[in-house]
This record gives structure tokens, sequence and C-alpha cells, in this order.
């Protein structure tokens, strides 16, 4: 059920009266929940740093990511390498320029949708996880989610929160290897987003590979 703006207006204003470190499960979950069923659109840069195990070094990486419901998203990645991930809600295109080689999925077999998808008002977080309360880290309280229904891409979802305002600032993705894929989102937009920026179209001369016509990866 979608909250209205004067109920996330309250919740807000209990939060901003209320230590980060006093803030129940309940409490954060509702807030956070709230939050996104409010917003229509979503832009910011992000910064993404991915451990593996058989890396000496972690990957960085950084770009920009857009959101727009209902189910739209768009991650251009512009270092170390530009890639580009595109939704139109329905489709999700994955291009590598460099490579001249672009993946077609369905979004929803997609391990971007399935982690973010709260994002678009679409799911409940209660019903779609376990939730834990994972602390309080410079100001931003954990939430750890684990998927009440296995998933092949990953095994746990960790959300920091900004009480203040119950904006995600950073996502923890943890998959079935144990490499863990840090983004933290930096100055986030909330100005209309136009849908021609989640329309792809595969350049000439690039190869496609449709994971759809062969049922995923």
């Amino acid at each position: 059920m979608f909250m209205a703006p004067l109920a996330l207006a309250a919740i807000l204003m209990t939060a901003g009266a209320t230590a980060p470190e006093a803030l129940t499960l309940d409490q954060v979950v509702e807030g956070l929940q709230a939050k996104y069923e409010t917003v229509g659109d979503f832009k910011a840069t992000f910064k993404q740093v991915v451990k593996r195990k058989h890396l000496p070094r972690p990957l960085k990486k950084q770009g920009t990511v857009y959101f727009k419901k209902p189910g739209m998203m768009r991650w251009d990645y512009t270092q170390p390498d530009r890639v580009y991930y595109v939704s139109d809600g329905e489709v999700l295109w994955s291009y590598q320029p460099a490579d001249k080689l672009v993946y077609k999925l369905g979004v929803k077999n997609s391990e971007l949708y399935s982690t973010l998808k709260f994002l678009f008002g679409q799911g409940n977080l209660r019903d779609e996880f376990h939730i834990t309360h994972g602390g309080v880290t410079d100001g931003l309280v954990a939430l750890q989610l684990k998927p009440k229904v296995p998933q092949s891409n990953y095994k746990s979802l960790t959300l920091r929160v900004d009480p203040e305002t119950w904006e995600i600032r950073s996502t923890e993705l943890t998959d079935p290897l144990d490499n863990v894929s840090t983004v933290t989102f930096i100055d986030p937009v909330y100005a209309e987003l136009k849908v021609a920026g989640f329309k792809f179209t595969p350049p000439k001369g690039v190869h496609v590979e449709d994971l759809q016509a062969r049922g995923g990866p």
C-alpha cells in the first residue's frame, strides 16, 4: 500500500527527533518504504567497489544512475570502462562499446531489478526479505536483507539509510561466491527524467546476444 506524502512527513519528523541508535527496525523499514513510494524519478552519481576473493585488489568503478517509475533504470559507467545498462521496465540492455557487444535480457530476470525494484514502488521489503538491524555507522542505519526465496545471483543485500531523510546512501550486495559489491550514491536529484533516456537501440555494427531467446545466461 502506498503512503501519502503527509504520512512520510510524519515519519521524517519522528526520525529527526530520535537519535539513529534509538530507531527501531520497524521505524527504519517504514521510513524507507514510504520515502521511495513518493519518489518518481531519481538521478545520482555513483561509485562502486567490487571485492572478489580471487583478486588481491578491489575493482573500482563509477558513473551515473537513473531510475524512473514504473520500473525504468539506467546505469552509465564511465570509469574504468564505458558500459551501459538500460531498461524500459521490460527489457534490460547491456552495451559494451569497446567490445562492440550488446546483451539483451528480460529485466525481471536481472540481478539489478530483483534487488532494487522497491525503488520503483514495486514490491514490499517485508514481503520479500528477512530484515535485520545492522547497527549504525557514521550516522547511517544499516538494514540487512536476505531474500525469502533463494536467488541465484545474490545471497544478501545491505542498505545504509540516512535517518534524517530516509535516502539510501549505499548498498552492499553479496553474491553466492561471497564477492561483495558496494555502491555509494552521491548528490541524488529527484527532478523529472525523460522516458526517452530509458530507450535503447543497438548501434550498427555491434553483435547482439539475445539471452531471452535462449532462456538466460
